[in-house]
């Protein structure tokens, strides 16, 4: 219900609701991003007045990192929305190296009263006009700078207020706070009151030797110590994710010295009953470990220990002693702890085992596979039943690369030492299994569980929200990423995750955000510059793509994903021959045949495209050579051959096996339609192909590769002489990606063949002069080239 009613803008033949983005033109609607379609508010709302450059880069972007090109862009796709002429404006009126006047004459229209429109009228997208039964529970969002800035000034606020009252929208408040870290309210985080139990938190210890080598202890004993004490049955113990989240809330990190005071907070607020404060120093080989318990409510000293070690390698066994010691003076009987698996037994009894598992962890997760692998092998080199070392080369090969076929003996080798295993551990290694098998429903009813059980574990929900998203159930997927960053605002991985599924939508400026956050809490990462990367890419904005991919190359030099990204973008730039190296260092630097197998099928197709059939065939031959059910370049070469038996056996093999294998998660589908549609095409069953093709683009586009199929439809209609159906498509994708260079082209292709001389040369004089880093010799650009030569 609208409680406060609304504003209409209506000037020309044009117009404007501010709750739904885009421009009614004439009855048509012309779709504007979000950033673009802002900027256009602000300066009806601002119309009495020149708004400054600055002015707008602040509002708009605030204090996100902008080139003034982003709001040149924005205002030359206003001016196309709306039909205006920069030399002739009827609109939008430049003030040189100023800033921007909105000149016609507005009517404003009020709504007044109550509407059956309700909510769903005033919603800014989709998302705001969720209900209640899609609410998170826990404390609300307080509402942050970008979430003002999104609803405007006055009257935008008003409309907030009224979103707020009848309770549909909250869920995207919390979101949009995500973004605003001055105003963050956080769930809380407590330890359940269960009678004849004791809550405990570890804080993490101190390094009080000169040897930084050794900070990750600081982590590493808080870590052996809750996992030892969660053992009894007599004691709650505040988990390793639920310590982070309030030592980071506190303002400290892993490796600062933590107060008594701070840490008796610390456990106040997570309804402990005592708190373990520690320290760690090393004198040659020896390390000494001391400890202090305290009691939260008066701050007395319960008790001291020491623990003095020969070597380091004697830690894990030593911590199980320790934690004797400490459920004794916690009035927990030593047999009842006494009774299970200590540590040592649980993880590894090998201290330097157990270190190269944390550092091939955080490269795992950091898809920086090659490396995390030869860690954690040298982990169960030194540890044979390390079975968590086994899972996490499993995960590396099943989850973060494409090989499952690899994983699974690894997943189930830790099965087998289950013994030494949590049940935590067990619920995420039958995840990623499921995985590895292609099993994705069982893998999201596992990680539903997880945080079920778990809720404080940021991987569960970046995991489930991309199993999501490879099962195209997008809103889902977004609800859950953005859950899991109300409980962990700073989990790198969830910016990570929903940045991606943002740009599998289209919703590129909020996918930019997300990786922009990524990347400021994971600047060291080549992943986070990569990701980043790939929302600037796919949004067209190909110069800031490379420069990001370039950052992560200075980073790693061999991180892969970075390295053919980089091809793909000089690919869609139209530098073939670039494009063609990088994909040849990819071959190179890989150490995983279906990799290699993706690098000359992309090379393949860069030789295609340039019409080099003799080149391509001999790419598609290497493709199949490391994967053999990578068919589909040698089937189009067949056909393009006319080589009809060939052609034969490789359709056959065609659907043995899905195209472009996913990260983690399900099979690309828009691949698989489009291979029906070509092939229908070929086979001249126009109807067919089209439905296939109209399928296709209803599909997610890859979360990468060097080609989205995004035009398939387009370039369908344009074969089949069905030119408006071709203008329509490929004007829809322009508004998708205004740099989407080929479809200017194409549109140029369908209005001469209509007999729109004119319309078609301005499509090939805009495709010549966006497509300006492209290889002179391209068939397109020759070709296009000639024709706006030869005029009308």
């Amino acid at each position: 219900m609208n409680l406060l009613g609304k504003t209409i803008y209506r000037f020309d033949d044009v117009e404007i609701d501010p709750s739904r983005p885009f421009v009614k033109r004439s009855g048509e609607e012309q779709h504007l991003r979000q950033q673009t379609f802002h900027v256009l508010l602000y300066l009806l709302e601002q119309r009495e007045r020149v708004v400054t450059k600055e002015e707008l880069l602040e509002t708009i972007w605030h204090d996100t990192a902008v080139t003034d090109n982003a709001l040149v862009q924005c205002i030359a796709d206003i001016r196309k929305a709306l039909g205006d002429d920069p030399r002739q404006p009827r609109f939008i009126k430049t003030a040189p190296k100023v800033g921007y006047l909105f000149i016609a004459a507005v009517e404003e229209h009020h709504t007044n009263g109550v509407s059956n429109g309700g909510a769903g009228e005033l919603a800014a997208d989709a998302e705001l006009s969720k209900g209640p039964s899609d609410l998170p529970t826990g404390p609300q969002k307080a509402l942050s700078r970008p979430a003002a800035r999104f609803f405007g000034r006055k009257r935008s606020v008003a409309i907030l207020l009224a979103i707020i009252l009848v309770g549909v929208v909250a869920l995207s408040i919390i979101t949009i706070g995500l973004f605003g870290r001055s105003s963050r309210q956080h769930a809380e985080i407590t330890l359940p009151q269960v009678p004849g139990k004791k809550a405990l938190a570890v804080m993490y210890f101190e390094n009080q030797s000169a040897n930084a080598g050794l900070d990750w202890l600081c982590e590493g004993l808080t870590d052996m110590l809750i996992t030892d004490l969660a053992r009894s049955n007599k004691l709650t113990v505040l988990s390793r994710q639920q310590l982070h989240l309030l030592i980071e809330r506190s303002g400290h990190k892993p490796t600062d010295r933590i107060r008594l005071d701070d840490a008796l907070d610390v456990a106040r607020k997570s309804h402990a009953d005592a708190v373990l404060l520690g320290s760690f120093a090393s004198f040659g080989e020896q390390v000494r470990i001391d400890v202090q318990l305290y009691d939260t409510a008066g701050g007395q000293l319960i008790a001291a220990e020491r623990l003095v070690v020969d070597s380091l390698n004697q830690i894990l066994s030593q911590v199980d002693l320790l934690s004797l010691k400490l459920t004794a003076h916690l009035g927990v009987p030593p047999s009842e702890l006494g009774k299970k698996a200590g540590l040592a037994e649980v993880m590894t009894n090998n201290l330097e085992a157990y270190r190269y598992y944390s550092l091939g962890l955080e490269k795992a997760q950091g898809f920086e596979n090659a490396q995390a692998i030869a860690l954690l092998q040298k982990a169960i080199e030194l540890d044979p039943k390390f079975a968590m070392a086994y899972a996490r080369i499993g995960y590396a090969y099943a989850v973060t690369d494409f090989l499952p076929e690899k994983g699974r003996p690894y997943l189930e080798k830790a099965f087998q030492l289950s013994d030494r295993l949590s049940e935590k551990d067990k619920l995420y290694i039958t995840a990623w299994y499921a995985i590895a098998r292609g099993d994705y429903p069982n893998a999201v009813r596992m990680f539903r569980q997880i945080t079920a059980q778990y809720p404080f574990e940021p991987e569960a929900y970046w995991r489930l929200g991309r199993l999501l998203r490879g099962e195209e159930q997008v809103e889902e997927a977004i609800q859950v990423v953005r859950q899991g960053l109300i409980i962990d605002p700073e989990a790198k991985d969830l910016y990570n995750g929903l940045g991606g599924t943002l740009l599998s939508i289209g919703r590129y400026d909020e996918a930019i955000t997300a990786h922009q956050h990524y990347t400021a809490l994971a600047p060291n990462e080549p992943n986070a510059h990569d990701s980043l990367g790939m929302s600037y890419q796919q949004s067209g904005r190909y110069g800031e793509a490379a420069g990001e991919y370039q950052r992560a190359l200075a980073l790693n030099p061999e991180f892969e994903p970075a390295i053919i990204h980089m091809g793909d973008v000089y690919f869609q730039e139209g530098r073939y021959r670039d494009a063609i190296g990088q994909y040849q260092r990819y071959i190179e630097v890989t150490q995983s045949d279906p990799a290699r197998a993706v690098g000359y099928s992309s090379i393949a197709y860069v030789h295609w495209r340039k019409g080099d059939i003799d080149r391509a065939e001999q790419a598609a031959k290497k493709e199949m050579l490391y994967a053999k059910g990578s068919v589909w370049n040698s089937l189009v070469i067949a056909l393009e051959r006319k080589d009809g038996p060939k052609a034969d056996k490789l359709k056959e093999r065609l659907f043995e096996s899905l195209p472009n294998p996913q990260r983690g998660a399900r099979h690309d589908q828009r691949t698989y339609d489009y291979f029906r549609g070509y092939l229908a095409l070929r086979a001249k069953s126009n109807e067919d192909a089209v439905a296939h093709f109209k399928e296709a683009v209803r599909h997610l586009p890859t979360s990468s590769g060097i080609e989205s199929y995004e035009d398939c439809l387009a370039n369908a209609y344009l074969q089949l002489g069905k030119w408006d159906d071709a203008i329509g498509e490929y004007q829809r994708i322009l508004i998708r990606n205004p740099n989407y260079h080929l479809a200017h082209y194409h549109m140029g292709q369908a209005y001469e063949r209509r007999g729109d001389d004119d319309l078609a040369r301005a499509e090939y004089a805009e495709f010549i002069s966006t497509w300006k880093n492209a290889d002179p010799d391209i068939p397109e650009v020759l070709d296009a080239k000639r024709r706006f030569a030869s005029g009308p």
